[in-house]
């Protein structure tokens, strides 16, 4: 079930999410979570219940702290999803990468080390820059809040749904829209590289960490948003 206001604008995504009077403590608490990294399946199971009741019709209030358990179970098999088509092909590369390298210096190939290494090194970004704008990993979340089964979420499935029509058009938009959510995370982001640099106070670098974290769920928030709000679309589209 959706609601008809479903917002298909960064602007409407984010004054949606800013309609739950708890949403700045709860972004706090999750990403003080994400930060422990421990904690991190609890932020991202988080994140999964909020495209679970968005998809239902019910994207306000975000979800309450409640049966932490299967909160954590969720975010771990969500995270699954970001480790099969991100690191698992960055691994794979990195594994291609050493063994090709390795088998040019045994061969005494040394003068073709530098074409070949640099070749290799522009698939495995094309790969992963490909699979980033498309959005395997929000669309994976997707499937896997719809049917709540892992396997299908990281089956080639959630490929062909990102390169399907009218899937394709929609969610490329979502993708391009939700990229801006992140910016105040960047911003964070490149302050705290600035602390590092200047070897500033620990605990100055630790609080602007924990904004950084908390940015990032709130940007991964207002992207359930535009990509529930694009599933619909592609749906109405499809029954047309």
């Amino acid at each position: 079930m959706y609601t008809s206001s479903s917002p298909t604008t960064l602007s409407a995504a984010i004054a949606l999410i800013c309609r739950d009077p708890a949403w700045w403590w709860k972004c706090l608490l999750h990403g003080a979570l994400a930060m422990t990294i421990i904690g991190l399946p609890l932020a991202v199971g988080f994140i999964m219940e909020s495209y679970d009741n968005s998809r239902r019709g019910f994207p306000i209030p975000l979800p309450p702290w409640r049966d932490w358990t299967l909160r954590a179970i969720t975010g771990i098999l969500a995270l699954l999803i970001d480790l099969a088509f991100f690191v698992l092909p960055l691994m794979i590369g990195i594994l291609v990468l050493v063994c090709s390298g390795l088998t040019l210096v045994l061969a005494a190939q040394t003068q073709l080390l530098e074409p070949v290494m640099r070749g290799i090194l522009s698939l495995i970004g094309l790969l992963w820059g490909s699979l980033f704008l498309i959005g395997v990993a929000p669309i994976g979340r997707l499937i896997f809040a719809e049917e709540g089964r892992i396997e299908q979420a990281l089956s080639l499935d959630t490929v062909r749904r990102a390169l399907t029509p009218p899937y394709r058009t929609y969610f490329w938009r979502a993708r391009l829209t939700s990229l801006a959510a992140y910016l105040p995370a960047g911003l964070l982001a490149v302050l705290m590289w600035g602390l590092m640099v200047l070897n500033a106070p620990l605990p100055l670098i630790i609080l602007d960490g924990w904004f950084l974290c908390s940015a990032g769920v709130f940007a991964q928030l207002v992207g359930a948003q535009l990509y529930v709000a694009a599933e619909r679309q592609a749906q109405l589209m499809t029954r047309a």
